[in-house]
């Protein structure tokens, strides 16, 4: 019987068929490695985009490469002083209050000496933030897990009382440093009464750090903490101008990088890094803020040098305002204002007019309610005259509202915008009375902004804005209120 034959592939069909093959995919493989690879070539960067991303680099948050903090040098001596001395003694009765505003460089300096005395001393650090916490009680698991503690969560407190208890004489001294302090306080203070008691026991060998954004914390909800031991009190104002100025050149410095906001030595050089202190120092003194807002400027500006190479001018002022403006309502918090009410927005005005006119950082209740009722009054009024279309509101009912005020500020506090304080006990503002409000994550410049985005009354508008002079009928409006 015969074979049948083998089908011949058409020659188009053949190359296929090796081409799929494995010798064949080999084979095509190993030309491609021996053909050149087609490469873009790389344009290198001009000196001026270099200089931007150094500047860039050089604002970023934390601690400047190589480099101590500026402007803090009585506090830095204070507080290097206090923990040299409680780990060399091992231990102290003595507690570091450290106090200030957000952005004041509290934790900054403060770890920055710890890592000094590293060279100096040897000792445990336990760096607790108690805003990270999910509650106060839960500070004595998270002390318990980084001193390497076995416990549970029911026990935390306890296992460390006796952690404490059974120390000898050569164990390293614990330096505990607690941030965010204020987030312990509870109804009876049974979660600080607790950490504080531990300095009181003979064989602890514990240094006791605590950050706060209080300054009267121990005085005011502590009062046995303040009657039995000492405390070292480092008070860390808000940055000045000059102060976030200097901290600004001294990190472009250190990167070789100051040019990138102009000329230091011309007449108007340097003018966006001034601005942006000035405005800061204003505002909060936050240097944070100053670092942020200066570093999304040196972005803009090399985003336009990238796309453009004969574009190499510095950053400028217009670079430094639109990111301002772009920070500004990035924050969901800025976000959220321009969705809630007219009355709630203009409840925001009024707590700007009062802590502007005050030039302070809480106000009283009672008196942002009665600055309150008087915007309102002059939207009123010029409703009545077709002028602006908006809530009719009398002045009677305006006095009949603080109900309706307060329940505004729980849903502000909510939202993190505002924040209440304590109740009054001031004998000055004693006729005022209720609690006292601040602003919560937004600064006062910020908020300011945020409500001129969507106001559209000029009178409000030129308060919010912090004009001396209200115009004459606000004048007249506030005068018949008054």
């Amino acid at each position: 019987m015969a074979r049948p034959q083998k089908r011949q592939l058409p020659v188009l069909g053949a190359a296929v068929a090796c081409a799929a093959s494995p010798q064949g995919q080999k084979s095509r493989k190993s030309r491609k490695l021996n053909e050149p690879a087609s490469v873009e070539p790389v344009v290198p960067k001009s000196e001026h985009v270099q200089k931007l991303e150094r500047a860039a680099g050089s604002l970023r948050p934390g601690l400047p490469k190589g480099g101590l903090l500026p402007c803090r040098a009585p506090e830095r001596r204070k507080i290097t002083t206090h923990l040299r001395a409680g780990v060399e003694q091992g231990g102290s009765t003595q507690v570091l209050y450290v106090s200030g505003m957000p952005g004041t460089g509290k934790t900054a300096i403060v770890l920055e000496a710890l890592d000094k005395l590293k060279s100096q001393s040897a000792y445990t650090l336990v760096h607790v933030n108690a805003m990270r916490l999910g509650a106060p009680v839960q500070v004595f698991r998270e002390i318990a897990d980084q001193l390497q503690c076995e416990t549970n969560n029911n026990e935390a407190c306890s296992d460390l009382t006796e952690f404490f208890q059974a120390r000898k004489a050569e164990d390293p001294v614990v330096v505990l440093l607690i941030d965010e302090v204020d987030c312990l306080v509870t109804p009876t203070q049974a979660v600080l009464y607790k950490v504080f008691d531990w300095l009181g026991m003979p064989n602890a060998r514990l240094v006791l750090a605590a950050i706060s954004n209080t300054m009267d914390l121990p005085e005011r909800l502590l009062p046995r903490v303040a009657s039995r031991f000492d405390i070292e009190r480092v008070d860390f104002t808000p940055y000045n101008r000059d102060q976030i100025m200097e901290i600004l050149c001294s990190r472009l410095k250190g990167q070789n990088s100051l040019g990138a906001f102009g000329d230091a030595d011309s007449a108007c050089g340097l003018a966006p890094l001034r601005l942006c202190a000035a405005r800061v120092a204003a505002a909060s003194g936050d240097v944070r803020k100053a670092l942020q807002v200066c570093r999304r400027a040196v972005e803009t500006r090399l985003q336009t040098a990238r796309k453009d190479a004969s574009n190499e001018g510095p950053v400028t002022i217009a670079d430094l305002t639109a990111a301002e403006k772009e920070l500004i309502f990035a924050n969901p918090n800025a976000q959220a204002i321009l969705g809630i009410s007219i009355k709630a927005r203009r409840f925001l005005s009024a707590m700007v007019i009062e802590l502007r006119r005050k030039d302070s950082d809480v106000v009283v209740f009672k008196k942002v309610v009665s600055r309150f009722a008087k915007l309102l009054a002059i939207v009123e009024n010029r409703s009545e005259r077709g002028e602006v279309a908006g809530e009719r509101t009398t002045i009677a009912e305006i006095n009949e509202m603080y109900d309706a005020a307060e329940q505004l500020v729980l849903k502000l506090e909510a939202m993190n915008i505002l924040k209440k304080e304590a109740e009054l006990i001031s004998s000055t503002e004693s006729a005022c009375g209720g609690p006292i409000l601040s602003l919560g994550s937004l600064d006062i410049e910020d908020l300011s902004n945020t409500l001129l985005k969507v106001e559209d009354d000029p009178t409000l508008r030129e308060l919010i804005e912090g004009g001396v002079q209200p115009g004459a009928e606000a004048a007249r409006i506030f005068k018949h209120v008054d």
